[in-house]
């Protein structure tokens, strides 16, 4: 260990990591989640429901005649992922050494948090669970594209039109942009000069590099928000007695926990953060985009 906190304390560390973290994991938005901070909110398991798409039927028979039963999807999450990054510094380091805590520490933990947690999320996006699929290459990947996919979703998938997204790796995502670049909008705006791709054709389109090819040529997925599912809880501090932050991520919810403490045993100043939760395939609304 050749590095030292600086006498840091724990609130300026979770305060520093807001803007990572809400850059890793801005694609949850775009799926089904269910994450609670209420401690009271026990179990192994967390059990979510979204509705199965109903037939509307005529009325002019009266509204009791039209009456029909409603049907619920329920899926079981298991909140059994517990994963985190623990780091630490001895006292001889913390007496000779300074760091900046944002480029050193912070940033490169949250990065090795968001790919275990997205990385087990993303591993749900194979053949066997969404077995339709479209190939373009990413040079190739354009808003003509997202119309193409929205439409397959739509007469294929029999996907709701509402709540869709796109999830790309960097490459795909960076065709889009040029393809809004070179679109009919004059001037400069501020989709163009930060490089953000605005909502097209129903669809929230996310960039993540944390989206690998899977072993199956993946690059994106476009679906609808209940085909991946996601459920976290607080983690239970129990009889913890060092300093403790609970950070809740905005736009998401999910809340990451943050812990220092010093180790009489080993002399070591210790920090973690650490995230509690569970993923699931939902319904078969997705396309998997492939490069070959």
């Amino acid at each position: 260990m050749a590095n030292t906190l600086a006498g840091v304390n724990l609130a300026e560390i979770a305060q520093q990591s807001l803007p990572g973290l809400s850059s890793l994991f801005a694609p949850l938005a775009g799926i089904q989640t269910d994450f609670s901070n209420d401690l009271q909110s026990r179990g192994e398991s967390v059990t979510t429901r979204f509705p199965t798409k109903p037939t509307a039927s005529s009325l002019s028979g009266g509204y009791a005649a039209a009456a029909q039963d409603v049907a619920m999807t329920a899926r079981t999450i298991t909140l059994n992922k517990f994963k985190g990054f623990v780091y630490g510094f001895d006292d001889e380091e913390r007496s000779k050494s300074s760091i900046d805590l944002e480029s050193l520490f912070i940033e490169p933990g949250q990065q090795a948090v968001g790919d275990a947690v997205f990385g087990d999320l993303w591993d749900l996006v194979t053949v066997s669970n969404f077995a339709t699929s479209s190939t373009i290459t990413a040079g190739n990947f354009g808003r003509d594209d997202l119309v193409d996919l929205g439409t397959t979703l739509t007469a294929t998938k029999k996907a709701p039109k509402s709540n869709r997204f796109v999830l790309c790796n960097p490459s795909y995502y960076g065709a889009l942009v040029k393809t809004l670049n070179s679109a009919e909008i004059p001037g400069i705006t501020e989709g163009k000069t930060e490089g953000i791709v605005p909502r097209a054709n129903k669809f929230d389109v996310y960039e993540t590099d944390l989206a690998d090819a899977n072993s199956e040529n993946l690059a994106a997925f476009a679906a609808h928000k209940t085909s991946l599912l996601m459920a976290g809880r607080t983690v239970d501090a129990g009889r913890f007695s060092g300093e403790l932050e609970n950070v809740v991520i905005p736009g998401v919810g999910l809340t990451v926990q943050f812990r220092k403490w010093y180790s009489n045993d080993d002399g070591i100043d210790y920090i973690s953060m650490g995230i509690l939760y569970g993923v699931s395939k939902g319904v078969d609304y997705g396309v998997r985009v492939t490069s070959a």
